[in-house]
């Protein structure tokens, strides 16, 4: 059992965070695209139960690896200072044939939602700088009292800081932007095809893990 502790952070100057992080000695800094299938049982139960199950892929130039995350309804309060909820996950070899299992238990796919992530981690806490196609968006997750420290340490503890999920996030942004709701937020394929270059990525067309 692991329990996920994180807050966003919205706002936020990448390069400033990335020099603020060199000069604290962060690690890190890779790239990669993250892609991630959100399933669902049909009458749509784990969701009204605040239960995620999520299939992610995430590829670097070098390398992509696989994770099937359960993610149980938060312990913390709406209004908390944290994000918290027990995690479970584990790493899967086989995307396609895991989908292939997934559905063949009776599970759909109720939103898919990609993004370019920039991963530091600092004494004992991630930093992960999100490009999703509506925000950019940092993410600390970590012990609550380092990330209260390391918040200040790096700046982001006078920009909006907010609790949410991405989709919870997405679904303001629509209606702030007159636009129905949509519980998936992919990349346009021209978006997509140009990060691909840019990481130095297979092709859409030649990549095993793409749409």
């Amino acid at each position: 059992m692991a329990l996920e502790i994180e807050r966003k952070y919205l706002e936020v100057d990448f390069d400033s965070l990335r020099h603020r992080l060199r000069q604290c000695g962060a690690q890190g800094g890779d790239v990669h695209l993250e892609r991630n299938r959100i399933y669902d049982l049909p009458d749509g139960s784990l969701r009204a139960g605040h239960h995620l199950l999520r299939l992610r892929t995430q590829e670097w130039p070098d390398r992509a690896q696989n994770v099937l995350t359960l993610k149980l309804p938060p312990v913390s309060a709406p209004d908390a200072a944290f994000k918290v909820r027990e995690e479970r996950e584990t790493p899967v070899a086989d995307a396609v044939q895991m989908h292939s299992i997934l559905e063949g238990l009776g599970y759909v796919v109720r939103a898919c939602y990609e993004k370019i992530r920039e991963t530091w981690t600092l004494e004992h806490t991630s930093i992960d700088m999100d490009i999703v196609p509506f925000a950019h968006v940092v993410e600390l997750e970590g012990p609550e009292e380092e990330i209260l420290r390391l918040e200040a340490l790096l700046g982001l503890d006078d920009v909006p800081v907010s609790t949410q999920s991405y989709h919870y996030l997405h679904q303001e942004w629509r209606k702030r932007n007159d636009l129905p709701p949509d519980l998936s937020f992919v990349f346009t394929p021209e978006e997509l095809a140009r990060w691909r270059r840019d990481l130095g990525l297979p092709t859409a067309e030649d990549s095993p893990h793409g749409r």
